[in-house]
């Protein structure tokens, strides 16, 4: 029997309880492996020895995250980083565009929701000074991003791992399965995601909306694009993106834009607004991402 532990770190937990999305076949996953450890699941209060499967999920954001992912790989004989938070930074890692003191100021002295109380100095965990996946931090067995990863994605990995099994691991980008027609449309003018009342049939980058179907990695089933609603880039980035140095989500969106507008790619340039949210939303805390000789991630990063 295959012990397994879940442990969440700077998250929201949808990542935990995506692996009771798959249902009945929770089952075939307990038939191979005993959860051993997992704070959202089960009432276990430390992390035990002798772990076969570690999954993490959240980023790293204070020292108690950075213990405890540190605990998971030394007990763990395999660690794999669940989630964009935990293989890119995630949601999470925006926090990077503003300072720890930002932050915390945010949090409990400047925040117009709430009444302002002191800055807690007992407990409380220190923030670290940028937010960091698990990987940069330690070594990463596999990685299974996703905001949440998807419950077929989770049956065709996650089980056969537990299996002892090699995994169907899914290639393509975003786009290889959405359903709009992409088109060469000359426009001069791009949208924001609230403007406008896009084609329903037409690719959203052929009329002119940022979409990051192209150079995200699809293992959602183009489930936000199908369903009217552009891609913002929560799986992660696409192979191609990873695999090549000059490669970029920033200028990959650009070329594609240019490509089927004929606008000059400056003038796309000039006109993406808000860079960190709009393109570097789920990446922003990923050092693979920051060292590509073209990101912008280190103009926006607050270190």
């Amino acid at each position: 029997m295959v012990k397994l532990a879940l442990e969440w770190l700077a998250s929201c937990a949808g990542c935990e309880i995506s692996v009771l999305d798959l249902h009945e076949e929770i089952l075939d996953l307990l038939d191979g492996a005993e959860i051993v450890y997992a704070p959202v699941l089960v009432d276990v209060k430390e992390v035990p020895d002798d772990i076969d499967i570690a999954i993490v999920s959240g980023s790293v954001r204070n020292e108690e995250n950075r213990e405890r992912l540190e605990e998971l790989r030394k007990k763990s004989k395999t660690l794999i980083a669940y989630g964009t938070c935990a293989c890119y930074g995630g949601i999470t890692g925006m926090a990077d565009l503003y300072s720890p003191e930002e932050v915390t100021s945010r949090t409990y002295t400047d925040n117009p929701s709430t009444e302002s109380a002191p800055v807690p100095n007992e407990v409380v965990p220190k923030l670290l000074p940028i937010v960091h996946p698990a990987g940069d931090l330690t070594d990463v067995d596999y990685y299974i991003p996703g905001c949440p990863p998807k419950e077929r994605l989770i049956g065709d990995i996650l089980i056969p791992l537990v299996r002892g099994e090699a995994p169907n691991v899914p290639k393509k980008s975003v786009c290889a399965d959405c359903d709009r027609r992409m088109e060469h449309i000359e426009f001069d003018k791009l949208y924001r995601r609230i403007e406008g009342d896009p084609d329903p049939e037409k690719c959203f980058l052929s009329q002119g909306y940022v979409c990051l179907g192209s150079v995200t990695l699809g293992r959602c089933g183009a489930l936000c694009t199908n369903a009217g609603v552009q891609c913002h880039g929560c799986g992660g980035p696409s192979l191609d993106v990873i695999r090549e140095p000059s490669h970029d989500i920033y200028n990959g969106v650009i070329k594609r834009i240019a490509h089927l507008s004929k606008m000059p790619e400056a003038d796309v340039e000039k006109q993406i607004y808000d860079i960190g949210h709009v393109i570097y939303g789920f990446v922003i805390g990923s050092t693979i991402m920051e060292e590509k000789e073209v990101s912008l991630i280190p103009q926006l990063v607050k270190k």
